[in-house]
């Protein structure tokens, strides 16, 4: 079955959506499993930070095709402008203001890393956490504009709720390894008494 040609820009709009969020998540979480310097013998961490870029750039290459072929889409007006700023757009304002916040989000994100050698360390690091922001934002913007989220087989649904819990499992399980190492540093010297 060919598809119609005023068709192709709305089919390869969900189809990018959907795999920009699969790669959106695998990203975060191999940023999270990084900086919580998790290791095993067969798998270096430098192996883990080189795939968090891979992947990271990969995923930014196909939410500009989203971004691209929704703009190109004929049965939707949304034109470049709304693309990249918040609740510009006169289609479901809300819905793809959060898609733009979301791209903003990682586009500095994706600036400040190619600029990392020639920025304070702290400041990319503060920079960097807009790429945990965006993650959020994307979940919300796909539950309240993805068409495929309430159909029948709701395959849409399951990889949201995927990405989800994923990220939440992941980021509770950093939250209190964190936890336990600065409590760990901060508790004071166990008393000695003396008899």
């Amino acid at each position: 079955m060919l598809l119609a040609a005023s068709s192709w820009p709305w089919y390869l709009s969900r189809a990018s959506a959907c795999v920009t969020l699969v790669l959106l998540t695998f990203a975060t979480l191999l940023g999270i499993l990084t900086t919580t310097r998790l290791g095993v013998p067969w798998w270096p961490r430098f192996a883990s930070a080189e795939l968090h870029r891979r992947v990271s750039l990969l995923c930014f290459v196909f939410l500009v095709v989203h971004i691209a072929s929704t703009v190109f889409d004929s049965y939707v007006s949304i034109s470049v402008l709304a693309s990249v700023v918040p609740l510009a757009s006169t289609y479901h304002p809300l819905s793809v203001g959060l898609g733009a916040l979301a791209f903003d989000c990682l586009l500095v994100v994706l600036v400040s890393s190619l600029l990392r050698a020639r920025i304070p360390a702290n400041a990319w690091r503060a920079l960097h956490y807009l790429a945990y922001v965006s993650l959020p934002i994307a979940w919300v913007h796909v539950w309240l504009l993805g068409t495929d989220l309430h159909t029948s087989s709701h395959w849409l649904a399951l990889v949201l709720l995927g990405s989800v819990v994923s990220i939440v499992l992941v980021g509770l399980g950093r939250l209190a390894r964190a936890w336990r190492y600065r409590h760990l540093d901060t508790a004071p010297p166990p008393k000695v008494v003396s008899r």
